[in-house]
C-alpha cells in the first residue's frame, strides 16, 4: 500500500496524539506540532503495523514530518 497524506494522518488520528490532524502542516516535524516523543513512538509503531514495515532506530531522523514519512514509506514498500 502506498502512503498518502490522508492515510498517514489517519494513523496519527488513531494514535490520539493531537486534537485535529487536519490542521497539521505536512512539512513540519511532528514534535514541532505538539506531539511529544512518547506519542511519536506510538505513531511510528502504528505506521509500522499499517504499512507492514519496520522503521529501524537509525532511520527515525528520516521520518519527522508527514511529507518525510510518506517518502520513507513509499521508498520501502
Amino acid at each position: 500500500m502506498k502512503a498518502t497524506i490522508e492515510n498517514v494522518k489517519e494513523v496519527i488520528e488513531e494514535a490520539e496524539v493531537l486534537g485535529d490532524v487536519n490542521e497539521m502542516k505536512n512539512d513540519v516535524s511532528l514534535s514541532d506540532q505538539g506531539i511529544d516523543s512518547l506519542d511519536v513512538v506510538n505513531v511510528y509503531l502504528l505506521l509500522e503495523e499499517k504499512f507492514d514495515i519496520k522503521i529501524p532506530d537509525e532511520d527515525l531522523m528520516h521520518v519527522q514530518s508527514i511529507d518525510s514519512i510518506i517518502v520513507y514509506i513509499n521508498n520501502r514498500v
